[in-house]
């Protein structure tokens, strides 16, 4: 137990040494919408051989956005990404027109918020055109003539198809870097439909990172004020049924497998266990410049069908919920499980996986989501060997994968940190990271949450016990408890923050050993109280107290190891010892 406090204290020390071992720090490279604002005629790029669709990253080769740069981005980022008479009058595709030409700014004069000279004749500055012409010779390999950003959906064209869209009044963007905001709507209630696809109705693409729908299982949801948009971070109480959505440098829309459809609304709650009265759309604002001035009323189409398919489609999230990657690193590894006796109780008979969504944000730089069985690899559910947060791939499997008892869905995910100076943990925003899988399957009455996430090394079923490896969670939890009253008042009475007293060690010295203060187990209490007891409870001065001998705690360990160590080996009483030394000099 207390090797376990040595590793987790002193490797704290070692991720602030590695801060000042980094000796230049790479600027990180992700697409933000708010650059076309910097060129003229930046929205109104026009794809070279796709009429009627714009070429939205100007600066890549991926016409959605971010990922490698074409010609014309590598110069705008050798010029600062600024506009001006130098990078107007370059020619960089080499088709024999001028960047401003190109742009409408033929004259180099154009400045950002004013009105370019034309609007007209327009063609893009990182693409040779024409490209059957001398100087160009041959069509470019990214540009591809045939991706229109839409998915056909024959299902759509079906005689009882209709289509029924929900978006957010014009809305003010808060001016901060994330924000979550969510909206609630009434579903038809007059019959039983499926819906077959989705597709985004985005009004402003400059601070739409994602957005999502969520259904709202069941009576005992707390009720919520229909057409009012307010900010839900990431609490969806009782809507967690996740059906729909779409996230920036993802297809336009979006369809489900024809005979894999998600039930969206039962008539007759008598004969329906599960049914939605009610959804919620969900926006993923992103403003890193945290601008005021930003308004929005996007939202989605769904489309919908009193034509039932055979299934009914389910959506399961796997991965991990608690990760702090230290700065300085080119590979950071985090996983998460669900599989073994986890997942056996969740399933009720074998369910078939159609598609597989890795998801972790601007560190992630690889992740792979794999199927396990007997302890053994599989196959690979989701590869992505090289990870880019802004063009998210989707892994369709044509011939859906069982999913059986004692199967395991593990994911894995690399980050690299090189550009952090400090400690990145799990969250919302886009500064923060994540290490998820989104899944859909069928049939969805086969599986018995839409989750099933780690935190560090305790399953989804275990954080769902009310005794987790020997600890009481419901009463530690319980702040009304007796013993839980009398142990917060008792580290009160006894510690204070940032000193050691005799009394505070001795006692804190016992209650670390309990399973509920501990180890993972002891975080994962942490972590709750932190998200519950926030207005009862001091936290931050509290565990202060509590943590106020950590110091000592560690050298009693350290101490016992070396006396343990003499009868091992002299190495290991040496190596003991320089940490020793070096923990005195802090």
């Amino acid at each position: 137990m207390r090797f376990e406090m040595l590793s987790k204290l002193f490797g704290r020390r070692i991720w602030c040494f590695n801060v000042f071992t980094l000796c230049i720090l790479v600027s990180a490279c992700t697409g933000y919408p708010y650059f076309r604002e910097s060129i003229p005629n930046g929205n109104k790029v026009p794809h070279p051989c796709i009429k009627g669709l714009y070429w939205e990253g100007v600066g890549h080769e991926n016409y959605k956005g971010s990922g490698t740069r074409n010609s014309f981005g590598l110069d705008f980022e050798k010029n600062s990404k600024v506009w001006n008479t130098e990078l107007c009058n370059k020619d960089s595709d080499g088709d024999g027109l001028t960047n401003g030409q190109e742009l409408g700014d033929p004259d180099c004069t154009w400045t950002p918020g004013s009105q370019p000279k034309t609007t007209e004749n327009l063609s893009h500055p990182g693409i040779c055109e024409p490209f059957d012409s001398p100087l160009c010779g041959g069509k470019p390999s990214f540009v591809n003539c045939e991706d229109t950003g839409r998915l056909e959906c024959d299902s759509r064209n079906e005689p009882d198809t209709f289509n029924f869209t929900v978006r957010f009044p014009e809305t003010k963007v808060p001016n901060k870097e994330t924000t979550y905001m969510c909206i609630t709507f009434e579903l038809p209630m007059d019959k039983e439909y499926h819906l077959i696809a989705t597709e985004p109705v985005i009004d402003n693409s400059d601070i739409m990172h994602h957005t999502l729908v969520y259904g709202c299982e069941g009576v005992n949801v707390a009720p919520r004020e229909l057409m009012k948009p307010m900010e839900c971070g990431g609490t969806m109480d009782g809507c967690r049924e996740l059906f729909g959505g779409w996230s920036i440098g993802g297809n336009r829309d979006s369809q489900k497998p024809k005979n894999v459809e998600n039930q969206i609304c039962n008539a007759d709650s008598a004969k329906h266990s599960k049914y939605y009265e009610n959804i919620i759309l969900q926006h993923h604002w992103n403003n890193p410049q945290k601008l005021s001035n930003y308004k929005d009323s996007s939202g989605i189409t769904l489309h919908l069908t009193p034509k039932l398919r055979p299934y009914n489609a389910g959506f399961l999230m796997t991965g991990q919920f608690h990760l702090e990657i230290p700065p300085g690193e080119s590979h950071y590894e985090a996983s998460g499980s669900c599989g073994g006796s986890c997942l056996s109780q969740m399933v009720n008979g074998t369910i078939y996986v159609t598609k597989v969504n890795n998801h972790m944000h601007l560190l992630g730089a690889a992740q792979f989501t794999e199927l396990r069985r007997n302890n053994s690899f599989v196959m690979h559910l989701a590869e992505d060997k090289v990870y880019d947060y802004n063009t998210p791939v989707s892994h369709d499997h044509k011939n859906p994968v069982m999913i059986q008892k004692g199967d395991e869905l593990k994911t894995t995910c690399v980050f690299s940190s090189i550009t952090k100076s400090q400690v990145t943990r799990f969250g919302d925003a886009t500064s923060d990271e994540m290490c998820l899988a989104f899944f859909t399957y069928y049939p969805k009455e086969n599986f018995q949450s839409g989750r099933c996430v780690s935190w560090k090394s305790l399953s989804f079923c275990e954080t769902r016990q009310d005794v987790i490896r020997g600890c009481n969670r419901r009463k530690i939890l319980n702040l009304a408890d007796p013993d839980t009253v009398n142990i917060t008042m008792t580290v009160n009475a006894l510690c204070v923050p940032e000193e050691c007293r005799i009394k505070c060690l001795n006692y804190v010295r016992e209650l670390k050993q309990q399973p509920c203060f501990s180890g993972d187990v002891g975080d994962f209490i942490r972590n709750v109280l932190r998200r519950t007891a926030r207005g009862t409870l001091d936290l931050s001065s509290w565990f202060a107290r509590l943590d106020s001998c950590d110091r000592e705690l560690l050298k009693e360990t350290l101490e016992d190891g070396i006396n343990a160590g003499r009868a091992a080996t002299p190495l290991f009483t040496t190596v003991l010892l320089a940490i020793l030394c070096l923990l005195r000099m802090f």
